[in-house]
């Protein structure tokens, strides 16, 4: 079955200013009246949904205010709020309604968009991004961010620029949302899905466009999960984890030595919980081939050998036949990378239905730099039975734990150290989104995740912490040294 991989990056600490955000065509303060004389207004129709922007309401009678005697509820559930304020970080479209003693208000509505990066970039030429690449049918909208030579085109620009089907090359016609950031207005075309599915865009400016570049947007009508909840904002001192990829295959005699030093490892007290384990298999059953029709094994495994691990993503393990021998060079591998603070956490929460699996990771950082995000699902329990040329017998050396099925994390070529999430502020945290499709075939309870951070250091890109969940259906917290 062909698997389908979509990704989302929500661009939530790139901003260097509080933004706001209003609708086209309307105004803020706008009067929301009824034919008794009571009225509410909105500071806000278009809220950014960041937590911290707000729509606040204001209740009057015959001139006279009367918020702190009103009551602000949700339209769709008629829950009341605690506030006359709403803030939120899950995007989307907002019904209220405001009651003061047997006074109604009509029905008010306020649209929660993703946060943008609107800043300047050191690029030529003409380029498009989005402000997310995946929304709830009917219920998000996605932004499209115009650039020529780095800066964002101002809106008489703006107005200037055609969008395409990529499909047809037909042009099409979008609603607009305004943008302010660091005091000045952009106005954005904006997509709204109807349907599930992915759609493909180009633009036209002047004499240029990215025909050759389209962006895609998917639309699901899976809920998106909202943003993981970090119990502790003020701290930066994550627990840190090394992450070992195996590289392994059921026809390798020599690869139960390998598997038997981390089935001690996994048993260890010492170490158990200090690293995160994957296995590549090449040339089995188990094999994962990429989109691009190459196979990860032989792409992660630059010795050509087996067995094999690498840390990281980058360093091999000096592995041998030596059960004993790999087992300390696993725990050395271990001692050498934990001498090094970690400089990022990782959060996550995760949507399953059907067989469409929404992971929404937060990555928290304790110093300045670009980092980057990758998520792989891996399976356990799988049963083949492995070559042996060793003495050992137990049973679970036919059982294959950590089996990566899905490598999200490869924005190019031979790159697996994850999607860029642009530059982060020291204690800030920036949002990046991952849609998987499961294969039916695979046992969603033996499946869980691990999730990686990667940053640049002396102009390399290095793995700096590595997480795991227990299921598909469970998230994971920043977790904090005690």
């Amino acid at each position: 079955m062909r698997k389908f991989i979509y990704a989302l990056v929500a661009l939530l600490a790139i901003f260097t200013t509080t933004s706001c955000l209003y609708g086209v065509g309307t105004d803020e303060g706008m009067d929301i009246e009824d034919t008794s004389g009571f009225k509410v207004e909105v500071s806000a129709t278009v809220i950014s949904a960041n937590g911290e922007d707000a729509a606040l309401f204001r209740a009057l009678y015959n001139g006279e205010d009367v918020t702190s005697e009103a009551t602000l509820y949700n339209n769709a559930t008629d829950e009341p709020y605690e506030s006359m304020s709403f803030t939120t970080e899950l995007a989307g479209p907002y019904q209220f309604y405001v009651v003061w003693g047997e006074h109604r208000s009509d029905v008010i509505r306020v649209t929660a968009i993703t946060p943008m990066d609107l800043s300047d970039k050191d690029e030529q030429g003409l380029s498009v991004t989005l402000s997310t690449n995946l929304v709830q049918v009917a219920k998000q909208s996605a932004a499209f961010i115009v650039r020529y030579d780095g800066k964002v085109l101002e809106p008489a620009e703006m107005a200037k620029v055609k969008i395409y089907n990529a499909e047809n090359d037909n042009g099409v016609a979008l609603d607009k949302i305004a943008v302010v950031y660091n005091d000045k207005e952009y106005v954005l075309p904006a997509y709204t899905a109807s349907k599930s599915g992915a759609k493909s865009f180009w633009v036209g400016y002047k004499t240029k466009n990215t025909r050759e570049t389209p962006v895609t947007i998917t639309a699901v009508a899976t809920e998106i999960p909202s943003r993981p909840v970090d119990s502790e904002p003020a701290n930066t001192d994550f627990v840190h984890r090394v992450l070992f990829t195996q590289l392994t295959g059921t026809w390798c005699g020599w690869c139960p030595n390998m598997i038997e030093a981390f089935h001690y490892m996994f048993e260890d007290e010492q170490y158990k919980d200090k690293f995160v384990h994957t296995a590549v298999h090449g040339g089995d059953k188990f094999s994962l081939t990429l989109p691009n029709g190459r196979d990860l094994a032989s792409i992660l495994n630059t010795s050509g050998g087996y067995p094999y691990a690498i840390t990281n993503l980058t360093y091999g393990l000096n592995t041998n036949n030596s059960i004993e021998g790999n087992i300390g060079a696993i725990m050395g591998a271990i001692e050498s990378h934990l001498k090094t603070p970690a400089h990022a956490g990782i959060a996550a929460r995760t949507s399953l239905k059907d067989n469409m699996l929404l992971v929404r990771t937060s990555v928290k950082v304790n110093q300045d730099g670009e980092y980057f995000v990758g998520a792989w699902l891996v399976e356990s329990g799988l049963y083949a039975q492995q070559s042996n040329y060793t003495d050992l017998k137990a049973d679970y050396l036919d059982i294959h734990e950590n089996v990566v099925r899905i490598a999200d994390s490869n924005p190019s070529g031979s790159n697996f150290m994850g999607y860029s999430l642009g530059h982060i502020v020291k204690g800030e945290s920036s949002d990046y989104l991952f849609v998987m499709e499961l294969d039916r075939s695979w046992k969603v309870e033996n499946c869980h995740l691990v999730l990686f951070v990667s940053t640049m250091s002396q102009n390399q890109q290095v793995l700096t912490n590595v997480v795991k969940t227990t299921s598909l259906t469970s998230g994971v917290e920043f977790e904090y040294k005690k």
